[in-house]
């Protein structure tokens, strides 16, 4: 059920009775609460530059069991954070007809493209192409749902000569790719709805090191977005069980041209050297 008061509501009835240190922590709640949607009790404490005791003593003070239940109401805030199974359950209760289907399917996709443009701020866009352009490796992380626009970000950047790798699985392989990432390296994680521990993981490293990063998420609160040098909002609504990752690979679209148009010459050299080898190889049919 939801509260009938917000955390900030709470915390205003509640403040001129807390002790220094908890009101330290309240303001830092109030004023930070996309930070807090994501974060744990003990980076909420170092951010507040108190203990993590502290932080769960004023949850507790204002009427929450722990912290987990204070960032769960937070997060219910936020209407991309209503699970994605609630909402197939709504659409399934009043399904669209079948012969609807197709044309709500392109029109939902159709926005989300619209939207997604409407929310990249045009210094943000420059500054990942530049980044991508000077990085000497790249590393591209995406999971699940989001593996696919992975695949077709690395796979363009290679094929216009860049130094690339990409891991789309977690465990051991993304464990290596993380403990050897230079500081000169660029690393693009791409994730969706429910974030993958171990790509958060990533790039909170990536941060430590000094690495440039980049993120295409859903949301701006998204943990990746929090971490990253230059975040990217897509839009990922669909008429099916899942998301939708058609606005990831407009943007990425987007990127790849215009490395194309800033660098002209060394595209065109990659891709004649790709063709060639691919003729070699003989893995062409002929025209």
């Amino acid at each position: 059920m939801e509260p009938q008061h917000t955390v900030s509501d709470k915390i205003a009835s509640a403040f001129a009775d807390l002790p220094r240190g908890q009101r330290q922590v309240a303001r830092f709640i109030i004023d930070n609460e996309y930070f807090v949607a994501f974060a744990s009790a003990a980076e909420v404490a170092d951010k507040a530059g108190v203990s993590a005791a502290t932080v769960v003593r004023v949850c507790q003070a204002l009427g929450y069991e722990g912290y987990p239940h204070l960032r769960a109401s937070i997060r219910r805030r936020f209407h991309r954070f209503i699970p994605r199974t609630q909402r197939l359950e709504d659409r399934l209760t009043a399904p669209i007809p079948k012969d609807d289907v197709l044309t709500r399917a392109f029109a939902i996709s159709i926005d989300n493209v619209r939207h997604t443009m409407g929310l990249i701020e045009r210094e943000v866009f420059q500054g990942a192409v530049d980044a991508i352009g000077h990085a000497s490796d790249i590393l591209v992380v995406g999971g699940g749902l989001s593996a696919a626009p992975a695949l077709f970000l690395s796979h363009s950047l290679k094929v216009m000569g860049f130094r690339v790798r990409v891991v789309t699985t977690g465990g051991i392989r993304l464990s290596l790719e993380n403990s050897t990432l230079p500081s000169e390296d660029l690393l693009i994680c791409i994730g969706f709805w429910r974030y993958f521990r171990e790509i958060v993981t990533t790039m909170r490293r990536a941060k430590e090191t000094g690495a440039a990063r980049i993120a295409i998420t859903d949301s701006e609160v998204s943990p990746l977005a929090q971490l990253a040098d230059y975040a990217f909002v897509v839009t990922t609504e669909s008429i099916g069980h899942s998301v939708s990752p058609l606005a990831s690979i407009a943007l990425i679209d987007a990127i790849i041209a215009a490395l194309c148009f800033e660098r002209p010459r060394e595209t065109l050299a990659a891709l004649r050297h790709v063709d060639a080898a691919y003729k070699e190889a003989d893995l062409l049919l002929e025209e």
